[in-house]
């Protein structure tokens, strides 16, 4: 029997890591962890308000990867949870900026914080130059299919 080629290897491992990631129970876990309930697609979206806040609707879809109508829908419940704001612009007054309210920044700080202590639950038999190596391996990847991917668009 033949060892499997390192691609072979990567692609099952990045398999089985997107299904692990996706899985809704890893949502209800860092939920329960977090004291919290919001969706995966809440939390996703509450993750782009903060990187790009204030942003308008339009900038949220792109950055979250989903079409106008779904952000539109996954802002609007995240404003009547009180987790964002929604504000008139000031340069397009047809057009509205969000932001994550305290309530929004709290709730950020309790999902990371369970992330954390989930991460921390699967590397505990990784020394911290292990765990500091596989980051910086996972980044690098991350970064490169990024690359991939918009040049792929460009051609």
């Amino acid at each position: 029997m033949t060892q499997p080629s390192a691609q072979a290897e990567i692609e099952r491992a990045l398999i089985a890591l997107a299904r692990k990631v996706s899985d809704p129970r890893g949502n209800r876990l860092i939920n329960e962890l977090a004291g919290a309930d919001i969706e995966r697609a809440g939390s996703t979206m509450l993750a782009r308000v903060e990187e790009i806040q204030p942003a308008r609707l339009s900038d949220l879809a792109c950055a979250a990867g989903v079409d106008i109508s779904t952000a539109s829908r996954q802002v609007a419940r995240l404003v009547e949870l009180g987790f964002v704001s929604r504000e008139p612009d000031a340069d397009d007054k047809r057009a509205a900026r969000h932001s994550l309210t305290a309530s929004g920044v709290e709730l950020r700080g309790r999902l990371a914080r369970a992330r954390h202590d989930w991460i921390d639950a699967i590397v505990v038999d990784l020394s911290p130059e292990q765990q500091q190596e596989l980051g910086a391996l996972l980044g690098q990847v991350i970064d490169r299919m990024l690359l991939v991917e918009a040049d792929a668009a460009r051609s």
